[in-house]
């Protein structure tokens, strides 16, 4: 994926649930992108790679996010104490 969509920094967080690949692909390639050109973008490339038909059987949802929007804590994800459980440690 990281070739044909030629991200740039990417980071994914994908699992397995079932027999489908779900996750969240973050890359700064995604800026200036509405939610369906990104979904356009993953979706083509994982069809010019599997076929279009095992593409669509082996992956469920694949979200796409900037680093910035990576780093934003949601609401629901915020622990008792205000804490972002996904945002990376920073040194300093």
């Amino acid at each position: 994926m990281t070739r044909r969509l030629r991200l740039r920094r990417p980071r994914f967080a994908v699992r397995r649930a079932g027999r489908w690949y779900s996750g969240s692909v973050i890359s700064d390639t995604f800026k200036g992108k509405t939610d369906v050109q990104r979904q356009r973008m993953i979706w083509d490339a994982l069809e010019a790679e599997f076929g279009p038909a095992d593409a669509r059987a082996g992956v469920g949802m694949l979200l796409a996010y900037t680093n910035d929007e990576w780093e934003v804590p949601l609401e629901a994800s915020l622990t008792a104490n205000g804490a972002n459980p996904r945002a990376r440690k920073r040194a300093g």
